[in-house]
């Protein structure tokens, strides 16, 4: 990676420079010795965005800086920006490839320019691209700075004194160590305390809750003791009256009455002054009138009545006609209920023949098996009572013969003279030949396969009757199919007749069917006796319309206007009927709302009897339950105050602790040192450690490789020559300090990487072989790497020229 350009514009401390850098080695002069330092750090905020430069600010409020890289056939263009917004200078950073086409190349936000180009951090670039010889190359210098590149590869940091650094902060860790134990002790008492302030405010919470909701409990306790007896006077004085809700109803009824009596005499009112008779003639005809009225009333009573029947009775009817009972015989029901248990028995018994014939087939199966077993006995079939009782004779005859002395000399002399066969072996044999027809040997084993083969025929006998009675029953099969699906048949049309969803719905229908044609024969004889006395009435109301016609007749009253006049007066009749009625019923509310009160007032007992129905459900309770609830109440209420009185005192005598914050403050800085403390043992201990396995993977990586390209730089730089010690001796240690810090920055990369090399260099003395060597060296380097050499010596830089070297100015 090759820089090719580099170009600046209105930035401080930077010159607007342009320089294009030659195919071999470059020098650059300057005469500004901080110059070198600040372009190597503009190069790696450049190529890393390093924004901690304080050399770089705008000019006019905007800067740039440009470079263009080239690498093999692949060239790159940096653009920096520097914007100045208030009192801060914006930086940022493009990064093009001109590789083909040209474009913008995109980077994840964690990688930056260098990450992509020289694939290594900031850190390495600044080791292995910028090289500056140090102003003071005296000896001593020299000699540390040689120590430290050769421990560690970096001539700024000394082994040594970082371990003695770190060997003096543990030993003042160590010093601290009592303090830290005291400060320890400090914070645990401040802790404890911060414990128990915490817990006393805990418990001072607690206190506070208990207190409010003992208070609340006790003014609910209050608040239910003096209902508590306010119900009690209420129930004495409702003891006291116990006709008070007769008198408040007395009181409402004649209310009630008022209020009627005051519409009735407006109606009265607006009637008389509209009517075609004045108020004398009906005063001279009130009791004719209110009887006039009353039958008109009567009759239009009894009239809406028999409406009310005759919508009854039709409603009946129709209800009746509709209901689908109509028609049906007295003892339907009894016909119905006389076909569901026959559809259930039918059916019940349909159900037992599944199981009927199961039981079938396996007592077949049984009755096979027996069968089988019978068969053993055929040899038995032909043994009657007759032959048992013969066979049982000849065992007898056979065993008297062998009992009988005399039967036992004449079967031995039958042997022994006559060599004929004994008489007992002849019945033996004849025996044993009988029994082994029968699979016999003895007279006990034939008798009881007998018994055997006679039990076993009675089974199999029985097992035949059992299976022909059960095919029988299942032979009723058809006929109770039939007897279900006719009885089912007869009781769906019955049901469906009378929409009915099963018999009991049937038989309730039925039960109301037969409740209603009674109802209807009561209602058909009331309405007949309503129009019966409804002509009565009319034969009264008759009568006396006649002699009111004939009274109003004699007042002169022209016989068309008589209908109207009827009319009028009707109308004030009744309302006068209607005023008479209600000043009775008045009087009569009020004597006997006036005896039931005697000398007591209403007002009050309302005042203090009402609600009257909460009143009344209190007295549900006895007056000793009362009493008791009453007592408990008390006592709970005379605890909860000696509990909250104790609550309170506890409050008041606790403890009392730093509020917890100022604690927590305290707390807080304590442990602020005690952390720090640790921490600082920590961090010492770790920085020990870690030194130590840096070190040795360094020296494992690099030490070797550092020696030998170290040696190799000296091999190109010739020995001292000086004739004086301190001379030689400094000739030598810028012979060594050069040949590590190149190694260094060769080392750095490898051969894998070819970036540029920046060596910047002050003031030298021209007799010094040392730096012409140098420029040697660093001439052969320029065949593999970009060197570019910074100086501020003008007499360096015409030697430069004189070599070969190319200038940037």
């Amino acid at each position: 990676m090759r820089i090719e350009r580099i170009k600046s514009t209105r930035l401080t401390g930077l010159e607007d420079v342009d320089w294009t850098f030659p195919e071999g080695p470059a020098f650059l002069f300057c005469k500004d010795r901080s110059y070198p330092g600040m372009l190597g750090n503009l190069l790696i905020e450049l190529f890393y965005n390093q924004k901690t430069s304080h050399d770089l600010n705008t000019d006019n409020s905007k800067g740039l800086l440009e470079v263009w890289l080239a690498n093999g056939n692949t060239r790159y263009h940096i653009r920096r920006d520097f914007t100045q917004k208030s009192s801060e200078v914006v930086q940022s950073s493009t990064l093009e490839h001109e590789e083909g086409t040209r474009g913008n190349v995109s980077l994840p936000e964690t990688m930056t320019i260098g990450d992509y180009l020289f694939r290594v951090n900031h850190q390495i670039i600044r080791q292995g691209v910028v090289v500056e010889w140090p102003e003071q190359d005296e000896l001593n210098h020299l000699k540390i700075w040689i120590n430290n590149l050769r421990q560690g590869g970096d001539e700024g940091l000394s082994l040594i004194k970082v371990r003695a650094s770190l060997l003096g902060g543990q030993k003042r860790v160590s010093e601290q160590e009592g303090s830290i134990v005291l400060v320890k002790a400090e914070y645990d008492a401040l802790r404890r305390e911060w414990e128990s302030a915490n817990r006393q405010q805990d418990e001072e919470r607690l206190l506070l809750i208990a207190i409010k909701n003992y208070q609340e409990n006790e003014g609910i306790l209050s608040e239910r003791i003096a209902l508590a007896i306010i119900i009690q006077e209420r129930l004495a004085l409702l003891t006291k009256n116990p006709d008070y809700r007769e008198l408040r109803q007395l009181q409402g009824e004649l209310t009630q009455l008022e209020e009627r009596i005051c519409v009735v005499e407006s109606n009265l009112k607006a009637l008389t002054s509209e009517s075609e008779v004045d108020w004398a003639v009906i005063e001279n005809l009130r009791e004719e009138c209110i009887e006039w009225a009353r039958l008109q009333e009567q009759i239009e009573d009894m009239s809406v009545a028999t409406q009310m029947k005759a919508e009854q009775i039709a409603e009946l009817k129709d209800s009746i006609q509709t209901c689908g009972y109509e028609g049906l015989s007295k003892d339907e029901d009894q016909r119905l209920r006389r076909m569901e248990e026959e559809k259930e028995v039918a059916q019940e018994e349909l159900n037992k023949l599944t199981s009927i014939k199961e039981v079938i087939k396996s007592t077949g199966l049984i009755y096979s098996e027996e069968i089988a077993r019978l068969q053993d006995f055929a040899d038995m079939a032909g043994v009657t009572e007759a032959d048992e009782v013969k066979i049982a004779q000849r065992e007898k005859h056979l065993k008297q013969w062998q009992n009988s002395r005399i039967c036992c000399s004449l079967d031995r002399t039958l042997r022994r003279h006559f060599s004929e066969t004994s008489i007992c072996e002849k019945l033996k044999a004849r025996l044993g030949r009988y029994y082994e027809e029968h699979r016999s040997t003895t007279f006990e084993e034939f008798m009881r396969r007998l018994v055997e083969f006679r039990d076993q025929k009675k089974l199999v006998e029985s097992l035949q009757i059992q299976i022909e009675q059960l095919r029988e029953q299942a032979g009723r099969e058809g006929i109770l199919h039939t007897t279900v699906q006719t009885r089912t048949a007869f009781l769906k049309k019955a049901f469906l007749a009378t929409k009915a969803a099963d018999l009991p719905e049937w038989l309730n229908g039925w039960k109301d069917f037969n409740r209603k044609k009674e109802q209807l024969a009561l209602e058909i004889d009331a309405q007949q006796l309503l129009l019966n006395l409804s002509a009565i009435e009319e034969n009264k109301l008759h009568v006396c319309t006649e002699q009111l016609r004939e009274k109003l007749g004699d007042w002169d009253t022209p016989t068309t206007n008589r209908d109207d006049v009827l009319a009028a007066v009707f109308k004030v009749a009744t309302q006068l009927r209607v005023k008479d009625e209600v000043e009775r019923e008045i009087t009569e509310y009020a004597q006997r709302f006036n005896d039931l009160l005697g000398g007591r007032n209403m007002e009050r007992l309302a005042k203090e009897l009402e609600p009257l129905a909460d009143l009344e459900r209190e007295t549900l309770v006895s007056d000793e339950e009362r009493l008791v609830e009453l007592t408990a109440w008390q006592k709970e209420r005379i605890e909860t105050r000696k509990q909250r009185e104790e609550a309170e005192r506890r409050l008041k005598s606790s403890q009392k602790f730093p509020p917890l914050d100022v604690l927590e403050k305290k707390i807080e800085t304590i442990k602020r040192q005690w952390m720090a403390y640790e921490d600082l043992s920590r961090a010492i201990d770790d920085a020990q450690v870690l030194l130590e396995t840096s070190w040795q993977e360094w020296q494992a990586k690099f030490g070797k490789a550092l020696n030998n390209e170290m040696k190799w730089i000296l091999s190109k730089i010739s020995p001292s020559r000086a004739q004086e010690r301190i001379q030689r001796e400094l000739d030598e240690a810028k012979r060594d300090y050069f040949a590590y810090r190149m190694a260094i920055a060769q080392l750095t990369f490898g051969s894998s990487t070819e970036v540029p090399l920046f060596f910047s260099v002050g003031v030298i003395d021209d007799g010094e072989r040392f730096w012409l060597d140098v420029i040697a060296y660093l001439r052969q380097l320029s065949l593999t790497r970009q060197i570019i050499l910074i100086t501020t010596d003008p007499k360096l830089g015409e030697k430069l020229i004189g070599v070969g070297w190319s200038s940037l100015q």
